[in-house]
């Protein structure tokens, strides 16, 4: 995997760096975000940060998608991967794809804060990850499970 190779290295929280949030698959694609999406993944990471500490150490699958990033993996157009607001957890089975999203249900309600989209999903080889996203306004709750 190939990360952003310019300020990979910044916090954007306290365990989180914006490297983990950018990194392809596709080196060949842009994939350099904003200074809004980089607000915007800041704001996830707020909601990553008690996932960590319940959990331990979290693996980001896909934080960040450049419009061509989004294109070449499939992402749909109105993804929030485009803004910075949406993230892909990594998880070895369902049980820990439950419990992860338990987790940032519970601090959804802990702090009265909505989150946008929180959907468990697998794909054809049967991996697991959580997709979250929060957005700055309009957020709609939406759970789900998908299987691809």
């Amino acid at each position: 995997m190939c990360e952003v190779t310019t300020n990979g290295n910044i916090q954007l929280s306290e365990h989180f760096l914006l490297g983990e949030f950018t990194k392809s698959n596709y080196p060949e694609v842009y994939n350099i975000p904003s200074h809004v999406a980089i607000e915007n993944m800041k704001r996830v990471c707020v909601w990553l940060e008690p996932l960590r500490q319940a959990q331990g150490p979290i693996v980001i699958n896909s934080g960040y998608r450049s419009p061509q990033l989004n294109k070449r993996v499939g992402g749909v157009s109105t993804s929030n991967h485009l803004t910075g607001c949406a993230v892909d957890i990594r998880c070895s089975g369902i049980e820990q794809a439950i419990e992860y999203a338990a987790i940032l249900i519970g601090y959804a309600r802990e702090t009265q804060q909505d989150y946008d989209e929180l959907f468990i999903e697998k794909n054809k080889y049967g991996r697991y990850w959580v997709h979250f996203a929060v957005r700055p306004s309009d957020n709609r709750r939406k759970i789900g499970f998908l299987n691809g």
